[in-house]
């Protein structure tokens, strides 16, 4: 049997605890210590190859040392010098600009991507949670189906030994009874499951945690910041500096150079003495301009320029579908809002069954099982409007999955 009061106290506290989450975190907090870390090293993973990204057009300073040996002569001949080279691109048609710009949106992408990534773990946790919850309550629900199924089978009982009831209609009320606590420990094995799931996504304990609760944003709002959207706009300023950063590898480069060259040995002879001034330090600097003529040059160009416009295409997809998806949550709100409403009609129903079958019941119209009964069932409609809010948050928890609000890294 179930505990009506342990029952009224459980609904009282789940509505207690649910607008606040683990004190007054966000529902990030559900996921584990573990997780977290994974994607904050993305993040400086990321971070660290846009940098990489960012100055990958300068060049390295060349430091060496030389030191070679000749035996063509009659002596053998030494060679000893060291030398620092430069040879730097300073100007590429446009090509340094928009590969530092090219870096920058790179890093955009990137980090919009892990955090599309985040709050794809963190719907899951979350939609975990809440079905885990929805569970306890259908728990709760299948055992007051299973009261009423066993006071329905008693007084089938009753009245088949007495004569007045057929034995197939107490046969049946057995089978259904059988059939609802087959359904009772179908949900308690995905209870188990759910709580499984729960555990390899957060360190919280599912059974204590409060709920984190979600409104309904403006669609506005939500088109602004939807992450999928954002993701793409930066694809779209990404591949568009690429297409430049293509086009000027093709066009004129100025590059300059210097070296600094210190000489420690120098033994070549030449007519039978030391050439002169193979010993001093010296310097070379210049400049030089190159333009590549290659055949691959305009199919490269229109690869990229193509791959620009299909990123442009990809947007105004993703514009579509966003706006799809949010009419789709407010026509599924309305839907729960109106089975909420239904079951309240119910429950004032039931409510005033209770009474007056308590009323018949004292004047020896009706039975105990009669009154159990229509307070079970009031306590089911109870339950059934509190799964509702609760898959009302499940609605809206797949608007807050790609509403990105905590501003770009």
């Amino acid at each position: 049997m179930v505990s009506n009061a342990s029952l009224l106290r459980w609904i009282a506290c789940s509505l207690l605890g649910g607008s606040l989450l683990l004190a007054g975190q966000g529902p990030e907090a559900l996921l584990s210590k573990l997780k977290r870390q994974t994607l904050q090293l993305q993040h400086e993973k990321n971070r660290a190859d846009s940098t990489q990204l960012k100055w990958s057009w300068i060049n390295p300073v060349t430091v060496g040392y030389y030191d070679s040996r000749n035996t063509q002569f009659d002596r053998t001949q030494i060679s000893k010098e060291f030398s620092i080279r430069v040879d730097q691109p300073i100007f590429k048609s446009g090509g340094i600009l928009y590969a530092v710009k090219y870096a920058a949106a790179t890093r955009r992408v990137g980090d919009l991507a892990i955090e599309a990534q985040e709050r794809k773990l963190i719907k899951e946790v979350v939609a975990t949670l809440f079905d885990f919850r929805i569970n306890r309550y259908r728990i709760a629900k299948q055992k007051l189906l299973i009261e009423n199924d066993r006071i329905d089978i008693e007084r089938k009982k009753e009245a088949y030994l007495s004569g007045d009831l057929d034995s197939g209609f107490l046969d049946q009320a057995i089978l259904k009874k059988n059939r609802d606590t087959l359904q009772l420990y179908t949900l308690q094995d995905t209870r188990a499951q759910l709580h499984r799931t729960f555990k390899n996504l957060s360190d919280a304990d599912a059974e204590t945690v409060t709920l984190p609760h979600f409104t309904i944003m403006e669609k506005a709002h939500f088109l602004r910041n939807d992450i999928d959207l954002l993701q793409l706009r930066h694809r779209v300023e990404q591949k568009r500096d690429f297409k430049t950063m293509t086009l000027s590898r093709y066009l004129p480069t100025l590059s300059l150079q210097a070296s600094y060259v210190k000489p420690y040995e120098n033994s070549y002879y030449f007519t039978g003495g030391r050439y002169p001034g193979l010993g001093d330090d010296y310097y070379t600097y210049g400049f030089r301009v190159t333009m590549p003529i290659d055949i691959k040059a305009w199919p490269t160009f229109e690869s990229a320029r193509v791959d620009h416009l299909v990123a442009e295409v990809q947007l105004l997809d993703k514009r579509r579908e966003a706006d799809n998806t949010y009419d789709a949550a407010m026509k599924r709100l309305k839907v729960l809002d109106r089975m909420i409403a239904l079951s309240k009609e119910d429950e004032k129903l039931y409510d005033s069954l209770v009474t007056s079958t308590k009323e018949q019941m004292e004047a020896g119209e009706k039975t105990a099982y009669d009154l159990k009964t229509m307070k079970n069932s009031k306590k089911i409609r109870q339950i059934d409007r509190k799964i509702f809010q609760l898959q009302k948050q499940l609605v809206l928890l797949d608007l807050y999955e790609k509403s990105y609000t905590k501003g770009e890294k």
